[in-house]
């Protein structure tokens, strides 16, 4: 019997329940998945200050992130909704940041060593996809290919989309809360690449 996927949602807006959140609620809650979404906007998230000391160790600030990081190895499948701002959110950079500097310091085991893990990721191979809400504008290809770098660097493998920018799905609305709700085209493509994710989950 397919076990039910247990997906996880992680919104990197600055606006708690936007159209980031509502994209991404709207699709899992369309779809036979258990699910939960976290909010970045809703959670305290602080800059790295590079102690090193999550080379062997959880990361020491005391903030949310070692949470997410545990719900994120608890999920079968993740979800990364982000709006585009100049480039993407910097609270959501700054949790990228932190994952990429624990990855780093096990790899080297320390910010100035060489190489010693060179096996060692994050997660291993867990699926994984992003929705880039772009308003009016667009998501250049430039920026939605560096987060998707750092994203798959973490050891995450990320479904791809048959439309540029390819490496994720950019969904164009309006400013006010709750316009994605009217890009039915948008949230079908997204619905499509998730449930694709799903039955690799499932299979």
């Amino acid at each position: 019997m397919k076990h039910k996927a247990k997906l996880l949602g992680i919104v990197g807006s600055h606006r708690k329940g936007g159209n980031s959140y509502e994209l991404v609620k709207t699709v899992f809650q369309s779809l036979p998945v258990d699910y939960e979404i976290i909010e970045l906007a809703d959670s305290n998230i602080r800059f790295c200050d590079l102690c090193e000391q999550c080379k062997d160790k959880d990361c020491v600030l005391e903030d949310d992130f070692n949470q997410i990081l545990k719900e994120m190895k608890e999920a079968d499948g993740i979800v990364f909704s982000l709006p585009k701002y100049l480039f993407v959110s910097s609270k959501f950079l700054a949790f990228l940041e932190r994952l990429n500097t624990v990855c780093h310091m096990r790899k080297h085991l320390g910010y100035e060593h060489k190489l010693e893990r060179n096996d060692y990721s994050l997660f291993s191979e867990k699926p994984c996809c992003i929705f880039f809400n772009s308003g009016q504008g667009k998501t250049e290809n430039e920026i939605a290919k560096i987060v998707a770098d750092y994203i798959e660097s973490l050891g995450l493998t990320l479904f791809h989309h048959d439309k540029p920018p390819h490496v994720g799905i950019n969904i164009k609305t309006g400013d006010p809360k709750g316009e994605v709700l009217n890009n039915r085209q948008g949230i079908a493509e997204c619905t499509t690449i998730i449930t694709k994710m799903v039955d690799s989950i499932t299979k």
